[in-house]
């Protein structure tokens, strides 16, 4: 029985980064080899956790690409210094290559 769930498991498991994978290609991603995009999506996921855990950072306003290790940052800020900190921040984790920082900035945004 156990054997039986640990096979289900894995083909749900296969099945979702075969379909994860499709959708990049379909995304203009193409040209990654499974691991690397299984591997990028690790990096966006530890990029937005780690500005989900910076206080001074809104994660709903920073969009978070990675493309072969090169982690693109887009979306709106209130500061300046909020574009730079969030470069910092994606800098900070492990596997990211290069930062795009792509930020603008928007004072109505700006945390009171």
């Amino acid at each position: 029985m156990k054997f039986h769930k640990l096979m289900a498991a894995t083909a749900l498991g296969m099945s979702v980064i075969f379909a994860s994978a499709g959708a990049a290609q379909e995304n203009g991603k193409s040209g990654q080899s499974m691991g690397e995009y299984t591997s990028d999506a690790v990096i966006t996921t530890k990029v937005k956790a780690a500005i989900v855990a910076d206080k001074s950072l809104s994660a709903l306003d920073i969009g978070v690409e990675t493309l072969n290790g090169v982690v693109t940052l887009t979306g709106m800020v209130g500061t300046a210094k909020q574009t730079e900190h969030a470069a910092l921040v994606a800098r900070g984790v492990k596997g990211v290559k290069q930062v795009v920082n792509d930020l603008k900035v928007d004072p109505t945004k700006a945390k009171k």
